[in-house]
């Protein structure tokens, strides 16, 4: 392991640290919102040992982490799978999501965080979107046409054409209902709490006002 040897320590200090395996950790920190390739460049500039896994078949939430030099990538995620599991069994669901899985909650609130901008937002956007999905309406997503287009392996440098939104891709909430099939980002472990709080609202419909620099919800 990596030891952590300050000036003041001795001989038996240093041996003591090695005896009780007292390993130096160091911290990562995932940014909310981030994609595949911004994940695996953050990953490749850090001392874990990189392997080739699929990183959806683990529960991903953005935070910041701790970990020590070559520890290997899965166990690192499985980490991340069990710290996003705990946030999921301390905020007691409500009925109302009884019947989302995990994977689906995680989902769902991947297309929040790439949707709303503030706390309050992320509240109205996912009560938008159990509301539709209540009525079995399409969600209408910007950023899951973003995602059909570049599957979260590079930013795309322009902005939607009207031609996107019919884009042949199970990611496509413009033309299929329900959610995608996995998410879209990284969510941030405070947005899936949000999530989980099952906002409720009126609202079916959002666009966001440039000038006003805020989404506008309506009926």
């Amino acid at each position: 392991g990596e030891f952590l040897i300050k000036k003041n320590d001795t001989l038996y200090s240093i041996l003591k640290k090695i005896k009780n395996r007292d390993i130096y950790y160091r911290k990562l920190t995932i940014i909310e919102g981030f994609e595949i390739y911004q994940l695996k460049n953050l990953l490749n500039n850090s001392l874990l040992k990189i392997e080739d896994l699929d990183i959806y078949k683990y529960n991903l939430v953005a935070d910041t982490f701790n970990y020590y030099k070559n520890q290997k990538l899965n166990k690192f995620f499985i980490e991340i799978d069990e710290y996003t599991k705990s946030i999921y069994k301390k905020n007691n669901l409500s009925k109302d999501l009884s019947h989302f899985s995990l994977k689906e909650i995680i989902i769902i609130s991947s297309l929040v965080e790439k949707e709303a901008k503030t706390d309050n937002d992320k509240r109205l956007v996912s009560s938008v979107i159990f509301n539709r999905l209540k009525k079995n309406m399409k969600l209408d997503i910007d950023a899951s046409v973003i995602f059909s287009i570049t599957e979260g392996n590079y930013k795309l440098d322009r902005k939607l054409k009207i031609s996107d939104l019919k884009i042949d891709s199970p990611y496509n909430t413009y033309k299929n209902k329900g959610i995608p099939p996995k998410p879209i980002c990284l969510p941030g472990s405070k947005t899936l709490e949000i999530v989980l709080e099952a906002n409720k609202s009126s609202f079916y419909f959002y666009f966001y006002d440039e000038n006003k620099r805020s989404h506008i919800f309506s009926k």
